[in-house]
């Protein structure tokens, strides 16, 4: 994701840095500018800043529905 403003807090990600592990967790607050995120880590590993500027790439997990749950379509 190239526009960090677009994220929202409560988003769950996956940071992306190089040369470490990636880390995951739920977006606490981001910049007005999307220059800077603050990330709740999974896990229980803390609070981190992330900056755009130093190349940390951001992907934003999409949420799946629990085993068994279908959408079911709408009878007409």
């Amino acid at each position: 994701m190239a526009d960090w403003t677009a994220l929202i807090p409560g988003d769950f990600v996956t940071v992306l840095e190089a040369y470490t592990v990636p880390h995951s967790g739920w977006i606490d607050d981001v910049t007005e500018d999307g220059t800077i995120i603050w990330l709740v880590l999974a896990f229980g590993r803390g609070r981190r800043m992330f900056f755009r500027n130093d190349g940390d790439v951001i992907t934003v997990e999409v949420p799946q529905a629990p085993v068994g749950e279908h959408e079911t379509s709408a009878q007409i």
